[in-house]
């Protein structure tokens, strides 16, 4: 996920370099252009590092590890931690690659750059969360990760969708709190119809508590018998 990570942050570089688009007018489009893939790419790490990261324990290959004198509850935090790590690096990658470009080209830098990489952070987190649970919930890792896919990036954008047609504001979906990103790369005055920072912030956390809460839980309680 890496290297996509930093192939991701570049395309929209080498299409103007290649004259295949314009040059936006000033940095903050640049840059909110190459924060436009950064929803699917903050969904896709997620499901890739944690979509298995329960389920597969109660598979055959899991076995072994779940037997040996180490508590449940510090497997899970290790295995959580370690994909966490994986996916502020990927992340960092991306946003690193898509900072400098926009240096390169602009000589210049949002002034946000700071919160959109500490909201980036917080989000992909959140999103590890909640596939966490869905891997805790689902037997099987190829199921859990293709749920946590499906669900991320097409029924919660479509549920977002379908709120908003009728006036209706998605706060409770992580993939609207995600719009923030985006909108702090939008030069003065701000779209005013996006989630603020704190309200993305509230969603984040809320997701991360409840997510690692409820996987917990049922990672404690499944038996060895249920893979």
């Amino acid at each position: 996920m890496i290297p996509l990570a930093l192939a991701i942050s570049l395309i929209n570089t080498f299409l103007i370099q290649f004259h295949v688009v314009a040059k936006p007018p000033s940095v903050y489009f640049f840059t909110e252009a190459n924060l436009g893939y950064a929803e699917i790419l903050y969904i896709l790490i997620a499901s890739m590092f944690a979509g298995d990261l329960v389920s597969r324990d109660f598979q055959k290959e899991g076995l072994f590890l779940l037997t040996q004198p180490i508590s449940r509850r510090k497997l899970f935090f290790a295995k959580f931690l370690s994909a966490l790590t994986v996916s502020i690096i990927a992340v960092t990658v991306y946003l690193f690659g898509s900072f400098i470009t926009a240096y390169l080209l602009y000589k210049d830098i949002i002034p946000s750059w700071y919160q959109i990489i500490l909201i980036s952070f917080l989000a992909v987190t959140a999103l590890l969360s909640l596939v966490t649970l869905f891997s805790a919930v689902i037997k099987s890792p190829t199921m859990s990760i293709t749920l946590s896919v499906f669900l991320l990036l097409i029924l919660f954008p479509l549920a977002q969708q379908i709120l908003q047609d009728v006036n209706k504001t998605p706060l409770f979906l992580i993939t609207y709190a995600m719009q923030i990103i985006t909108n702090l790369a939008q030069p003065p005055p701000q779209d005013s119809s996006q989630p603020t920072i704190f309200q993305s912030l509230e969603v984040f956390i809320a997701y991360i508590i409840l997510g690692l809460a409820l996987s917990i839980i049922i990672y404690y309680k499944r038996e060895l018998t249920e893979a």
